[in-house]
């Protein structure tokens, strides 16, 4: 049932039984019903158990690792979960008080706390240092996405901009689906990428809006992350000659900059401390397409924290996955993970 296990403590979660009748009253077996802010997912979880085809949407992560949640528990249809990635880009495109995207980067820079370079030195505008620990800042636009030619271009600029630096922070709004390859493949402890929130555009509306932030220092850039598996193997199908057991094993997780969790300072050091000893149990849902096609994730096998069908262990995940899929040679498997904190990872191998 839609309503077992109802009670999910999402703030605005709406009764079962009163969606029930709603959507029982006013639609048909097979129409569609569309919650925009679907918060917990009660409102598809609802139409799926009433035989309704349905769209949900989100804005917060968290709202929309629980509908995911959700919907596996009621043992859903297959349905397509997206990212909107470019939501920034469409902002700015209506925003009013920032016409140039050097306007906005002044205005992130001055929220991160970096001082704004001279125009002479610096005439896209988005270039700013922090004095005490000679780190160079850089802005990316909300058009683009930050990806492994970006943090390329900001080591040369670390390198020789104005005499050097010390360090590069990024901070992007958007990214490449493999940054976090490309952050790993770099090893540079004096890179950091940071993201920008993503609405913070909405709340820069004004420029009293503007000041409101910088006066209460509430913004906050988040930590980048990434997943690791072991080596893919491919196992012989009992089942049919046509078959074969694809084997998924996660190996790591890295927080690239868990001081940048918004945690007060006793649970950044809880934090640390499980970083170091169990990095693994940061992760609440992973999921794995063993023939992804490089466009749509289409997930065969997930598990996430409290699925006990699985193990258990109530507080992880399992970390070994076996999915059944079709002969074939060039295969590319995808592995999406997504954290406590409601931050995405994604690997992608070829066998």
């Amino acid at each position: 049932s839609a309503n077992s296990g109802e009670r999910l403590n999402y703030d605005t979660q709406k009764p079962g039984g009163l969606l029930e009748r709603i959507i029982g009253a006013s639609s048909n077996e097979n129409s569609i019903v569309a919650d925009f802010f679907a918060g917990s997912g009660t409102t598809g979880a609802v139409a799926e158990w009433l035989g309704r085809r349905w769209i949900m949407a989100d804005i917060g992560k968290p709202a929309s690792l629980i509908m995911r949640k959700r919907l596996i528990d009621q043992n859903a249809k297959p349905f397509l979960y997206q990212s909107i990635g470019d939501y920034q880009k469409e902002a700015f495109a209506s925003a009013k008080l920032y016409k140039r995207v050097g306007d906005l980067a002044q205005i992130v820079l001055q929220l991160y706390g970096a001082i704004p370079f001279a125009d002479e030195q610096n005439p896209n505008r988005n270039l700013g240092y922090i004095k005490e620990s000679k780190t160079l800042v850089m802005v990316d636009s909300p058009n683009k996405l930050t990806g492994l030619a970006t943090l390329k271009k900001v080591q040369e600029l670390r390198n020789g901009f104005l005499g050097g630096w010390g360090k590069v922070v990024v901070l992007g709004w958007n990214f490449t689906y493999d940054i976090t390859e490309a952050i790993h493949s770099l090893n540079d402890d004096k890179l950091e990428v940071l993201v920008i929130p993503p609405d913070l555009l909405d709340k820069l509306k004004t420029k009293a809006s503007y000041k409101s932030l910088v006066d209460s220092g509430k913004i906050r850039f988040s930590s980048l992350q990434y997943l690791t598996v072991k080596p893919i193997k491919v196992e012989v199908s009992p089942a049919s000659p046509d078959e074969e057991i694809i084997v998924v094993e996660l190996e790591n997780y890295v927080l690239l900059s868990p001081d940048n969790i918004p945690l007060d300072e006793k649970d950044k050091e809880k934090l640390k401390i499980l970083i170091a000893k169990d990095p693994l149990a940061l992760i609440e849902y992973w999921s794995v397409d063993p023939d992804y096609d490089g466009v749509t994730f289409r997930s065969q096998w997930q598990d996430y924290r409290e699925n006990q069908a699985n193990d258990k262990d109530p507080f992880h995940i399992i970390l070994k996955a076996k999915v059944v899929a079709t002969k074939k040679s060039g295969r590319a498997v995808c592995v999406k993970a997504v954290d406590v904190f409601g931050f995405e990872s994604i690997v992608i191998e070829k066998l």
